[in-house]
């Protein structure tokens, strides 16, 4: 069965309908369900007919925390993650799933809501060591879009990209999920593709996939470079060796009193356990794999 997840949060119900239809209209004959997380959303989701069911939050718990929600309520063996404002071509579904056997965490590419414009296939990591909020900028690892086609087929790339994503229910296991420590928004794709490398499963792009995603100037619920900056630290803090954080977290410094206060509640070492149990890699050799060419531990930059 293939679970399909999507979250939402104060999204226009016509939009999320869309998505919701888009999801039935692609995925006939096949054993589905979809499971709609609502996180906090003003508006409480209303109804999207059969075949849906809808969980609320209350309080919002952020993207990564309601993601890994909604996969825990999930029943398939192949669990999709979406945004809820998608649209979808004819045929991405049996193109992905083509993949899925491979163990890899996958993307589809990436394009504008009505996917006439846009191929984007997964992204690279680009480190920013500086915090410049005026020219929005802010420390830590951030995608760069791949915007060349890689050819048929699933190809690896070093970061997932798209708000699309399958992976095998056993390949969710064994990355332990999404974060359980991040809020709001930020750092999710870089989080778990890095983890997907580090476990030995990697990330691939499924390139004539093509999904559309609904870009927006601003978010419909506010979001703070606090969030932002707490989400890459506990992404360096869970996932890289010591050695290697020691040099990734100066950039952050001086830490904002929210963050400081959010890393020391939030029991890093706990969620640090279940990520390393599943290292395959060294950083070097995780390095080589997400950003090739780069000299550890970027001392440089």
């Amino acid at each position: 069965m293939i679970s399909f997840v999507i979250c939402a949060r104060d999204e226009r119900p016509d939009v999320l309908r869309r998505t919701v239809d888009g999801l039935r209209a692609t995925s006939p004959g096949r054993e589905r369900e979809i499971v709609v997380v609502d996180d906090g959303s003003v508006e409480p989701v209303g109804s999207l007919g059969p075949g849906v069911e809808i969980v609320r939050n209350t309080v919002p718990a952020g993207v990564s925390r309601a993601r890994r929600q909604g996969f825990a309520l999930a029943g398939g063996d192949v669990l999709v993650c979406l945004d809820a404002h998608m649209t979808f071509d004819r045929n991405w579904l049996s193109l992905m799933l083509d993949h899925v056997d491979s163990g890899a965490l996958l993307c589809a590419s990436f394009w504008d809501y009505e996917r006439t414009v846009g191929g984007f296939y997964g992204a690279d990591f680009e480190w920013c060591g500086e915090r410049d909020y005026a020219a929005g900028r802010s420390p830590g690892f951030r995608p760069r879009h791949r915007v060349r086609h890689p050819g048929p087929g699933a190809a690896e790339v070093p970061m997932v990209l798209g708000a699309c994503y399958m992976i095998l229910r056993s390949g969710y296991h064994t990355l332990g999920g999404f974060s359980p420590l991040f809020r709001v928004w930020g750092a999710d794709e870089q989080d778990l593709s890095a983890r997907a490398w580090l476990a030995g499963l990697g990330a691939r792009c499924v390139a004539d996939a093509r999904v559309g995603h609904l870009s927006r100037k601003t978010f419909p619920y506010p979001v703070y470079y606090d969030h932002v900056e707490f989400n890459q630290l506990a992404f360096l803090r869970s996932v890289f060796e010591h050695r290697t954080v020691e040099v990734l977290q100066r950039p952050f410094e001086p830490l904002s009193d929210p963050v400081r206060t959010w890393l020391a509640e939030a029991g890093i070492g706990q969620w640090r356990t279940v990520v390393q149990r599943a290292r395959r890699l060294t950083d070097r050799e995780l390095f080589a794999r997400i950003m090739p060419g780069v000299t550890m531990p970027l001392q440089h930059r």
